[in-house]
């Protein structure tokens, strides 16, 4: 972590120039994708992509510096099952491992491709939910066997593999691509969440406004006496005008319909100044037992500890994350 946060710090100080190519996107397809991603229209802003370009390097730095983080490539197989403690903690059964990518279409449509022909093995990610739950279960206390104890049980669930590529270095360039794009996802979440809070302040104006008017021209009439009976019509009036005023404040801070763009290009801005904010990569490590069950004390001194690394961005996806290596050989789908 130390070595993401120099780096980053050496980005701001100058040692990483605007126009380098990241290994995910470059600085331009950046930009171009944060545009056609959340609304072609900001283009009309005067000078957006030199706005938006510091913001975007910054997020593109970071990204790339994060999934850097990702460990390498597990190599899996049904043979890899028996001897690998990592590959057993992903998959319940050497069936369940070679189904996952000998089923899907990811795997074997790279493999078709011509210029892969003669490619033996591919690496991908491996995308999976991870669950916890505790179960009630059996434990060796010295020579006893104790029942009905609380264990806690971790499994993986909803497999994807994704971004097949001839070596590691591609599998990562298509990680910082999806997560950026990810990114792009919350960005337009929250301008889209913005946009829907405009719409509904400007509609709950009309409304406020026609209230008094319609108040004001009946406070010398019939319909104010009967008011009166229950309520004040200065209360009431009071009321609504400070409901008003506070509709009117915010819109104030969303700016009008002329600028209301410009508005939306800063919001975007600051999702991507602050990307720490939004995009997190968490490492746990765990000892296991064939069972997936984790184990504490004295049993897990003889067991090898498991580690993951959970990739999440904020409203979008958390995933636990791994880079595989794949043989085509491997490739034979068994749903039966």
């Amino acid at each position: 972590m130390f070595r993401l946060f120099e780096s980053i710090t050496g980005f701001f100080s100058g040692q990483r120039h605007a126009h380098e190519h990241y290994t995910g996107y470059s600085l331009a397809e950046g930009i171009d994708r944060v545009i056609q991603g959340i609304d072609k229209k900001l283009c009309l802003v005067p000078g957006y992509r030199k706005k938006l370009q510091q913001e975007v390097a910054t997020s593109l730095q970071y990204i790339d510096q994060l999934i850097d983080q990702v460990p390498g490539v597990i190599n899996v197989s049904r043979t890899a099952f028996v001897s690998d403690p990592v590959v057993r903690a992903y998959f319940s059964t050497p069936d369940t491992l070679q189904n996952i990518f000998s089923c899907g279409n990811e795997i074997k449509t790279f493999f078709e491709q011509p210029e892969n022909n003669q490619l033996d093995e591919c690496c991908a990610l491996l995308c999976a939910e991870k669950s916890e739950r505790t179960i009630s279960g059996m434990a060796l206390e010295g020579d006893a066997i104790r029942r009905d104890v609380m264990q806690m049980a971790i499994s993986f669930s909803d497999y994807k593999v994704l971004s097949p590529a001839s070596d590691e270095q591609g599998v990562r360039n298509g990680i910082k691509r999806c997560i950026f794009d990810g990114l792009i996802t919350y960005a337009l979440q929250h301008i889209a969440n913005y946009k829907i809070e405009r719409r509904d302040l400007m509609h709950r104006r009309r409304i406020l406004h026609a209230q008094l008017r319609n108040r004001q021209a009946s406070h010398n009439g019939l319909s104010a006496m009967l008011a009166e009976a229950h309520f004040s019509p200065e209360h009431n009036d009071d009321i609504v005008t400070d409901e008003l005023r506070a509709a009117e404040a915010r819109l104030n801070t969303m700016t009008g319909d002329k600028d209301v763009l410009s508005f939306y290009l800063d919001e975007i801005r600051k999702v991507f100044a602050q990307p720490e904010k939004f995009i997190r990569l968490n490492q746990a490590c765990f000892h296991l037992n064939d069972m997936g069950i984790k184990l504490e004390g004295e049993a897990a001194d003889s067991v090898q500890a498991v580690c993951f690394s959970e990739l999440e961005v904020s409203n979008v996806m958390k995933r636990v994350v791994a880079i595989i290596r794949y043989n085509r050989n491997e490739i034979n789908c068994n749903l039966g």
